[in-house]
């Protein structure tokens, strides 16, 4: 669930949790177990690609209008997939796209996400050199969310 007063870190571990949950780890049967495939920050250290990293930030939020106590609150989630070749990186991007457009709002009581308005603004390749370099893709998706009165 995404709670007002904890919007941003709800967001991303909403995100994070449903990503770990609907995307196949291509390396599932080999990667150590204290390894994560997706994550909330950039590994501090060594690790087996690919993975996956979500971050965010709000980048603005006003009334939803003249006399409301409501905000519309507008936020903005930096997915970045780090492949170990190209066809990796672009798989791991359909899937987390497909994922995003079509789970903006959870199910049940306990998961109500009630993100809305999904766009994916930008997908720009971030690649290290050479046929060894890692591949990435940092995604820039935006979610608008709506507080609650009260």
């Amino acid at each position: 669930m995404v709670a007002t007063s904890t919007l941003l870190s709800d967001t991303i571990l909403y995100t994070r949790n449903g990503l770990f949950n609907n995307i196949t780890d291509p390396i599932q049967s080999t990667r150590p177990s204290t390894e994560k495939f997706v994550m909330t920050s950039y590994p501090q250290r060594a690790v087996n690609y690919p993975i996956i990293t979500v971050k965010g930030t709000i980048t603005d939020s006003r009334r939803v209008g003249q006399q409301s106590e409501q905000f519309i609150v507008f936020i903005k989630l930096e997915v970045k997939i780090w492949g170990r070749n190209e066809k990796e990186k672009n798989d791991l991007f359909d899937d987390v796209f497909n994922y995003m457009k079509d789970n903006q709002f959870g199910t049940g009581s306990s998961t109500l996400a009630e993100l809305h308005n999904f766009k994916l603004r930008t997908a720009l390749d971030h690649d290290e050199d050479g046929e060894q370099g890692i591949k990435s893709k940092i995604c820039d998706y935006r979610y608008e969310f709506f507080t609650s009165n009260g």
